[in-house]
């Protein structure tokens, strides 16, 4: 990476002009693994990220599950990409060291309506490659999962569905694309792309300039109106806000109530208005309903709302009658970037060449976590297309390196945990009852690779906060540590994804 000396602009703040092979644009999953990818080769690569950290936007906020790939229009890129990224992720998930399920999923019927779409889910599961896929009666269905509707009269089983937590995977897949060279820069608003020679340049809104040979064009929502710099407007693309329900961990519950625990993704073949919303078990062990499907006015607009949430929970209980809405512990919603000015039966993903050496993905939305590793093999083959030169590092190392991150200490075997009291008596400080995080574990988190610039950052990468008690007993206590780290005062530490420049200012 070539990094120009600081100039003074003429507002008197400062200007960087990075020089660099590839420029990712946006460090969500899609980004992330493009960047991944990208280290394979003798290539200098910078991702650009208009907030504060990886993964903030819609890859934070889905239901992360991997899917089989029955839902999409067959023969579509969304649903063959669908099927080979769901059988790349168990080998992904092994490299990066992300914690990974094989749990299964039924996609299940309550009437004729319901049995008509399971068969044309089957038809589309043949036609996406994943092979011909059981159908079983609702009493079997029952067998598997004993607290499902009595009113279930049938359902598609897909054995393929898995679950993985949606931001331990992009920020695993960060720091391994981070850890082959990649450089990340965060807080780069890409605002103006111009031609630049063969490359291209792009201007922040801080005056940044990152002058690139080929650019990667994977900034989610606003992907659309970055095309449209370089491409003819062709492609419309608008928000769609999914909410969710979050309960509490299912042993937890089971201990107090004696419910057994939901063990596979339950689908729910749509006879009305209820949208996708499904049930899934989740990694760290919670239990996850939703979402809704509602068109919004702006891509900022991702507030719950009463009926969001009673929509949730009503079309959940059809499925499973018995669940406990006195155990829900929290909600939220994410935004998807929805192509609008494409009839329904024609939308599919769109990678291509938007022009001379600069690639694009548009409209990538549920389920472009599971496609990506796919999708990003497409949008390679159109950079080498363009000419982009892809000889391999020997030097490349694809799988997670311990030293560049460490497990939370509950985490840890009793060995390990020996270890890491005798070099710092913190790590047995628990400050987050919930999720059993240590004072240790927060000071280690502030120092590793891709390290956290905000509160939510901490959150995301240890799960502070995120228990039943919903960071009421330890938020004060990880922001005074995050203080203590940074040499500034708990005032000065953003909450969100905004305000990353506080925290590099106390940093130097």
């Amino acid at each position: 990476m070539n990094l120009h000396a600081r100039t003074n602009t003429p507002e008197g703040t400062f200007m960087r002009n990075i020089k660099t092979d590839v420029a990712v644009i946006g460090a969500g999953i899609l980004g992330c693994t493009m960047a991944r990818v990208l280290g394979r080769y003798k290539l200098d690569v910078c991702v650009v990220e208009a907030k504060a950290d990886v993964g903030t936007g819609a890859t934070k906020a889905n239901s992360g599950i991997i899917q089989a790939g029955f839902q999409p229009k067959g023969g579509s890129l969304k649903g063959v990409s669908c099927v080979k990224g769901n059988a790349a992720y168990i080998g992904i998930a092994k490299e990066l060291n992300v914690p990974f399920q094989n749990i299964g999923g039924l996609y299940v019927a309550f009437g004729p309506n319901g049995m008509e779409k399971i068969r044309e889910k089957h038809e589309r599961a043949l036609q996406n490659g994943i092979g011909d896929l059981a159908v079983i009666s609702g009493d079997e269905a029952r067998e598997l999962e004993p607290r499902l509707s009595s009113r279930a009269i049938a359902a598609l089983v897909a054995p393929t569905t898995s679950i993985i937590s949606p931001f331990e995977l992009a920020l695993a897949t960060a720091r391994n694309a981070a850890s082959n060279g990649a450089r990340f820069e965060f807080d780069f608003e890409v605002t103006k792309i111009e031609r630049y020679g063969e490359g291209w340049r792009l201007h922040s809104t801080a005056g940044d300039v990152l002058e690139a040979k080929f650019v990667a064009n994977m900034s989610g929502e606003e992907a659309a109106i970055l095309d449209a710099e370089v491409h003819p407007a062709d492609i419309v693309v608008r928000p769609r806000r999914g909410q969710f329900v979050v309960f509490d961990k299912q042993s937890v519950v089971q201990s107090t109530t004696g419910a057994k625990p939901i063990t596979r993704a339950l689908y729910q073949a749509q006879e009305t208005n209820e949208g996708g919303v499904l049930i899934t078990p989740t990694v760290e062990g919670n239990l996850l309903a939703g979402p809704t499907s509602e068109n919004v006015r702006n891509f900022g607009q991702n507030a719950t709302t009463e009926e969001g949430i009673e929509h949730v929970i009503s079309v959940a209980k059809k499925l499973v009658p018995d669940l406990d809405t006195s155990t829900v512990i929290t909600e939220f919603s994410g935004i998807r970037a929805n192509i609008v000015n494409v009839v329904k039966e024609k939308k599919d993903f769109v990678v291509r060449a938007s022009a001379p050496h600069f690639v694009s993905a548009l409209g990538i939305k549920n389920p472009g976590m599971t496609s990506a590793p796919a999708l990003v093999d497409v949008a390679l083959s159109i950079l080498q297309k363009e000419g982009l030169s892809c000889e391999p590092d020997p030097s490349y190392n694809p799988t997670s390196q311990g030293e560049l991150h460490r497990k939370p200490f509950m985490q840890c075997s009793p060995e390990e945990q020996e270890r890491m009291l005798a070099q710092d008596p913190r790590f047995g400080h628990v400050i987050c009852r919930c999720e059993k995080i240590t004072e240790g574990d927060v000071r280690n988190c502030m120092h590793e690779l891709l390290p956290p610039h905000t509160f939510d950052g901490v959150k995301r990468r240890l799960r502070c906060s995120m228990g039943r008690c919903q960071g009421a007993f330890c938020t004060p206590r990880v922001m005074a540590i995050m203080a203590d780290e940074l040499g500034c005062t708990p005032q000065e530490i953003s909450k969100g994804e905004r305000g990353g420049k506080i925290v590099r200012r106390c940093l130097k």
